[in-house]
C-alpha cells in the first residue's frame, strides 16, 4: 500500500558496503478505527522511519530520519510525536534464515503520535511486529539459500495507460499529485488511483491523500486522440479531463476533482497549475 513515487520506497535489503549490518523493523497499532504501521529501514545508508496511517481508502505517510541499533529504535516526528522503543525477538517466535535473519519481535517503550488537528492519536508502551538483520548472522540457527532483494525498477506493459498530473514542487516542499493506472483489459476491471498532498515540514516528509481501486468506467482514455476523463468514486469529489498539447503526451488537466485529507481542508486536484501527461502501459515487476 504505497503512493507511487512519493515518500515510501522499498527498503534496500542487501547488505551495505563493507559488510555493514543493516537492521529493519516494523510494527502495527490501532486507535479509533485508524490502523497505523511503522517501518524503519536502512535505505542506502540513510535510516528512516515511516508511519503509515490508514482508514478505508484514506491514507497518510510520515517519514523522518531514525536511529536503530541491535536493540533500540528512536525517531522524532516533528511536533507530532516520537518513537523510542527497545526491541527483541519474541519469545518462542518464528525465525527464518534466508540470507538475512527474519523473525517476530516485541517492542517496549514509548510511541506517541497525534495527527494534524488531532485527527488520530496513537500511544503505546508495547507493540508487536517483526525484525530483519542483513547479512544473516553466523548464529542464525537455520541455513537456507540466500536470496537478494533488489530495488523496484518497473518496466511498462504494452497495454493500458498511465496518467499523471502534478502541481507544485517537491524541491519547494509542497506538491499535489494524481496518478492513474489502467491495464486496459476488456470488460470490467479495476483502475488504480493514487492522489496525495505531499509536504516537507519539521524535518518530516508528509503525504496525505487517497488510494483505491475503482471500476473501469471511472477512467476513460484515448491515446490516439490524446484525451482522458477521470470520474472517481468517493471519497474523491468531482472529475477532471486531460487534453494533449503537441505530440509528447503532455497536456492540460482541468476540472473540479478534489479529495479530503486527514486533519486538513479538502485538496483541489485539477486546474491551471497542473502539469499532466499520459502514456501507454502500466508498471510491471521485473
Amino acid at each position: 500500500m504505497f503512493f507511487a513515487g512519493l515518500l515510501v520506497a522499498g527498503p534496500a535489503l542487501a547488505s551495505g558496503a563493507g559488510g555493514e549490518v543493516e537492521r529493519e523493523i516494523e510494527f502495527g497499532l490501532s486507535a479509533g478505527g485508524f490502523a497505523g504501521r511503522v517501518y524503519v529501514s536502512n535505505n542506502d545508508g540513510d535510516v528512516t522511519a515511516t508511519l503509515v496511517v490508514a482508514r478505508g481508502p484514506r491514507v497518510a505517510y510520515y517519514t523522518v530520519p531514525a536511529q536503530i541499533t541491535a536493540d533500540r529504535v528512536t525517531a522524532r516526528f516533528g511536533g507530532l510525536g516520537e518513537l523510542d522503543y527497545h526491541f527483541a525477538p519474541k519469545p518462542n517466535g518464528s525465525v527464518e534464515c534466508n540470507g538475512a535473519e527474519e523473525g517476530e519481535a516485541v517492542f517496549e517503550g514509548i510511541f506517541a503520535f497525534t495527527g494534524e488537528n488531532g485527527y488520530v492519536h496513537f500511544e503505546a508502551a508495547h507493540a508487536e511486529g517483526s525484525f530483519r538483520i542483513s547479512p544473516e548472522p553466523k548464529t542464525c540457527a537455520q541455513r537456507r539459500l540466500a536470496r537478494r532483494a533488489v530495488r523496484y525498477h518497473p518496466s511498462y506493459s504494452d497495454e493500458g495507460a498511465t496518467l499523471n498530473a502534478a502541481a507544485g514542487s517537491r524541491a519547494k516542499g509542497r506538491m499535489r499529485e494524481v496518478t492513474v493506472f489502467d491495464e486496459g483489459r476488456h470488460g470490467p476491471h479495476p483502475v488504480i488511483l493514487f492522489a496525495a498532498l505531499t509536504e516537507k515540514r519539521e524535518g518530516m516528509g508528509v503525504a496525505r491523500g487517497v488510494q483505491l481501486a475503482a471500476g473501469s468506467g471511472s477512467f476513460s482514455w484515448n491515446l490516439e486522440k490524446g484525451t482522458a476523463t477521470l470520474r472517481p468514486p468517493a471519497p474523491f469529489t468531482g472529475s477532471a479531463t486531460f487534453t494533449r498539447r503537441g505530440h509528447d503526451g503532455h497536456g492540460a488537466w482541468r476540472g473540479s476533482l478534489g479529495m479530503p485529507i486527514f486533519g486538513g481542508d479538502s485538496v483541489k486536484l485539477a486546474g491551471g497549475g497542473f502539469r499532466a501527461y499520459i502514456h501507454r502501459g502500466v508498471p510491471q515487476d521485473e
